[in-house]
């Protein structure tokens, strides 16, 4: 089996790759599988599917169905699980994706070390509106309404000179500051304070193709809905 991952080679080329899923030998075995909850006679060993380093088990019991096996091939990536399969998703591509509808039950992966198995940790979502996405080991509840806004905040400062790794530590450039008012500080250091939503689009929020009048036009929107209490 094979996934496609949409990316960008180191000259910022679009490219398209087609990852391979790990294939394991399947056994008799009568279990419920500790990823989807469904019952099975035939599974994957879990020792089978893992390193010698692994050290999760806590987390899982001997057996997974093969399905759900798959998802031991895709520590290195960003996926959706829903109805309809997997789904690899680059960092440009998050934003769409959480700011859509989705179909439940669905888990939301964003891996930052691409480093670790994830997939069990995350939590399985049945309402579409609010949900939890795991950024890496962190489950994070939000809506598609909080994600567009928070990502409109964010992109749109990056857009003007702002960078995200200032952000991560409640600070804008005075010089963007002048554009934008220091209500965006305000705004900043009260989402930084009172949840964690924000530390999605300041993981994989993007530069946007857009002038410097929209992103101010943009911000100024957010910033005046958020002084008039209308917090989404």
């Amino acid at each position: 089996m094979e996934l496609i991952y949409e990316t960008r080679d180191g000259k910022g080329n679009d490219i398209v790759k087609e990852v391979k899923v790990k294939e394991f030998p399947l056994v008799d075995a009568v279990f419920e599988c500790p990823i989807c909850h469904k019952s099975y006679t035939r599974g994957v060993e879990v020792k089978k599917a893992v390193s010698s380093n692994f050290t999760d088990y806590a987390y899982l019991d001997k057996y997974v169905c093969d399905q759900c096996s798959q998802l031991f091939s895709l520590y290195f990536y960003n996926y959706i699980v829903d109805p309809d399969g997997i789904r690899l998703l680059n960092v440009r591509q998050l934003r769409d994706e959480l700011c859509r509808p989705q179909k439940p039950p669905f888990r939301f992966v964003i891996t930052t070390s691409q480093k670790k198995h994830l997939f069990y940790r995350a939590i399985v979502n049945s309402n579409p509106d609010r949900f939890y996405v795991n950024l890496e080991t962190e489950p994070i509840c939000t809506t598609r309404e909080r994600m567009t806004e928070l990502f409109g905040f964010v992109e749109n400062l990056v857009t003007i000179g702002a960078s995200k790794k200032g952000m991560e530590s409640g600070e804008i450039p005075f010089a963007v500051l002048q554009k934008v008012g220091f209500r965006a500080l305000e705004y900043l250091n009260y989402e930084l304070k009172t949840s964690r939503e924000i530390q999605i689009p300041l993981y994989c929020g993007q530069k946007l193709e857009k002038s410097e009048e929209d992103c101010l036009w943009n911000l100024d929107l957010i910033l005046k809905r958020w002084s008039e209490g209308k917090r989404l």
